[in-house]
């Protein structure tokens, strides 16, 4: 488990961390759910709210009800106001990146480079920000950098497009000398356009094999972003108590 995120921000405490191969696939369709719950726990100390990702931009609300384990509907992007609720995105490659609002509100939000083109990151950024609260902290999880991401020119200028930046912006090279897509710039690219600066970028996903990589060694497997919110400042673990989720 790598800490990416553990704060305290006046009555609220912000963390976020991120699985890694070593914890296990966490997969919801491919893991029993005996044994995903076992690794959920390891990670976070409770169970993980997830939807079931689809790269596009719909948006998972939770609320007061029981929440459904361990997929709460279908979107890439998840929303709770409810402290001690883990809300995850699983990857291998794709942008996992959360929001925290002043006021408690948690956002998580799973980014292929699909749904980098068609919005994700403007939908993640006005549910976080749609109830009035506003955004102290952006996260961005292990991800796949440039230097191991290969991209078709066309394809960058629809990513460029949806996160209302230049192609040239959101471009590199691979190791290679590859004509590449730059996926960290691409998601600061479109928080900075709602004045919304990322706190923390990830490793790259390519490079280090701590996690699952579906383009540079075709895994299976997947890591997850996971977050969530205390009421109170709490000791500096990962493993607290969380709420209740239903079973």
């Amino acid at each position: 488990m790598h800490v990416l995120l553990d704060r305290v921000d006046g009555d609220r405490r912000f963390v976020a961390v991120a699985s890694e191969r070593s914890d296990g696939d966490v997969h919801p369709h491919k893991v029993a759910p005996d044994v995903l719950d076992v690794r959920q726990r390891a990670v976070a100390g409770a169970p993980w709210v997830m939807a079931d990702q689809v790269h596009g931009t719909g948006v998972v609300q939770t609320g007061d009800e029981p929440l459904a384990w361990p997929l709460a509907g279908r979107g890439d992007v998840v929303v709770t106001t409810r402290p001690g609720i883990r809300l995850a995105v699983w990857a291998a490659d794709c942008a996992p990146l959360a929001l925290f609002g002043v006021a408690g509100t948690v956002v998580l939000a799973h980014g292929g480079w699909r749904g980098l083109a068609a919005g994700v990151i403007d939908a993640a950024v006005g549910t976080a920000t749609g109830g009035g609260d506003s955004i102290s902290a952006a996260v961005l999880g292990p991800v796949i950098h440039p230097c191991c991401y290969a991209f078709g020119p066309a394809q960058l200028g629809q990513v460029a497009a949806g996160v209302g930046s230049a192609a040239d912006d959101i471009g590199g090279t691979t190791h290679g000398g590859d004509v590449a897509l730059d996926v960290p710039a691409a998601v600061a690219a479109g928080l900075r356009r709602h004045g919304i600066d990322l706190d923390v970028v990830g490793p790259c996903t390519g490079c280090s094999d701590r996690w699952y990589s579906h383009r540079m060694r075709d895994d299976r497997g997947r890591h997850a972003l996971i977050a969530w919110t205390d009421r109170r400042p709490g000791p500096r673990s990962a493993t607290d108590p969380g709420a209740h989720v239903a079973r």
